[in-house]
């Protein structure tokens, strides 16, 4: 009996080695350090190669960090190696050196699934023959300085300036000479469309308490100087599809980067109806970004009920956080369409009054804390108007026609709607650079 028991303790002791073994073997594989190389257009991410892997999926975002293993702006597979590594090429997605790329990486090691957290690469700080044109070469230049920009200078941009004359300005591509008060950066007079400048949506906006009820698609044109971004019903977008349960899908025309299964698909059911208006929706996201400087637009805002115009600067990387207003949104001019319209207890909101400020909040008792408006006696969508905004260090200035109307100081941190721009610099969230969009909801 005791040998017996002795035979039954060895089988187990046994047993428990190999388990414990195995499970030793399963935990050791560790996802390696993504390695990210520039390409002519595009760029290559990859890893070292292991003899048990069988599979490698890349998951990139670009400015906008992941809030979980989702599924990324970019993504792809590879079931092979290459040179003793897994690499996948991102290619026709162009680099600026003040891009960010947020990447995680799942192996299929052995039988087991493996995934990593997100990686952050500044693609100035990467390596390699293909940098991005606009790469500073000298790090100092991306240093602010202190300077309001109050002026235009039309003027060819000189190669340098004396200190005192530099701006704080900093954009995206990078120029390589410092730049100077008053200098132009950004010019745009529509006398064509130039779509490698000017990025149209194609996407659902995500349900919120402050989405817009449209859905973003279609070219805007340009007619004679100007640029018409003109909506459309949908029984004109899609007559072959109800506006009630049914399906859309936006397949690889989807420009959504926060939640393509909900931004790129949409499924109608009951009370759930496609967006009545589709409309189109541009921005330089792609092409031009800057943080403080001066900002004017020309526009003839649309008259109609329910419609609801805005001219916008929106954060180029959500550093402050991606879920409603976590890292702001600043807008230069907005009205409502409407001839007539006021809040239950009488103000005045239609369109003879212009909004314009910061907006940190999705709900409504918020959404205008940080607001200024002007009520004048006709409408804003009669005639043309110049509509500005002078971004700074300190402060926030919106003019119309040349005219002040309104200034936002510094201090939103001290609204506790999120403790993390408090990190940031005295303007935080609007600390950091900005795309221009022109939007109708």
């Amino acid at each position: 009996m005791l040998s017996y028991k002795r035979l039954l303790t060895n089988k187990l002791l046994v047993l428990l080695v190999v388990l414990y073994s195995s499970i030793v073997g399963i935990c050791s594989y560790k996802v390696p350090a993504v390695k990210v190389d520039p390409l002519v257009i595009g760029f290559r991410v990859s890893i070292p190669d292991d003899h048990d892997i069988k599979s490698v999926a890349f998951n990139v975002n670009r400015n906008r960090n992941f809030t979980g293993f989702e599924e990324g702006e970019f993504t792809g597979q590879v079931r092979e190696p290459q040179d003793a590594r897994w690499q996948y090429d991102f290619e026709r997605v162009p680099l600026r050196a003040n891009d960010t790329l947020y990447i995680w990486t799942s192996v299929q090691h052995g039988n087991a699934i493996f995934r990593d957290q997100s990686q952050t690469f500044q693609v100035s700080q990467l390596h390699g023959a293909h940098l991005p044109a606009d790469c500073l070469k000298n790090p100092n230049l991306q240093k602010d300085t202190t300077g309001k920009d109050i002026g235009v200078n039309r003027e060819s941009p000189s190669t340098s300036c004396t200190l005192h004359l530099q701006s704080e300005t900093v954009m995206s591509p990078s120029p390589n000479h410092p730049l100077c008060k008053g200098q132009l950066i950004f010019e745009e007079e529509f006398d064509q469309l130039n779509e490698s400048r000017w990025l149209h949506d194609v996407r659902v906006p995500l349900d919120s308490t402050d989405a817009e009820f449209v859905l973003y698609d279609g070219k805007a044109r340009v007619l004679d100087g100007q640029l018409i971004i003109e909506p459309k019903l949908w029984s004109s977008y899609r007559p072959d599809l109800q506006i009630t349960n049914a399906q859309l899908d936006l397949s690889d025309r989807c420009t959504g980067t926060h939640n393509k299964q909900k931004e790129c698909v949409l499924l109608t059911s009951g009370p759930l109806i496609m967006p009545p208006v589709v409309a189109p929706r541009l921005s330089t996201k792609e092409s031009f970004a800057f943080k403080y400087g001066r900002i004017e637009i020309r526009a003839k805002f649309p008259k109609g009920d329910w419609l609801v115009p805005l001219l916008l600067l929106q954060p180029l990387v959500e550093a402050y956080g991606q879920t409603g207003y976590e890292s702001g949104q600043l807008r230069v001019a907005m009205i409502r369409g409407n001839q007539h319209l006021r809040l239950p207890l009488g103000k005045l909101i239609d369109g003879r009054t212009v909004f314009a400020g910061a907006v940190l909040s999705t709900e409504a008792s918020q959404r205008e804390d940080f607001m200024v408006q002007q009520r004048r006696s006709e409408h804003f969508g009669d005639n043309f108007h110049l509509y500005s905004l002078l971004w700074s260090s300190q402060s926030l200035r919106f003019l119309i026609d040349g005219q002040e109307y309104g200034e936002i100081l510094t201090g939103f941190a001290e609204s506790n709607l999120n403790p993390s721009w408090r990190r940031g610099g005295p303007m935080a969230p609007f600390d950091r650079m900005a795309s221009t969009i022109y939007e109708f909801n």
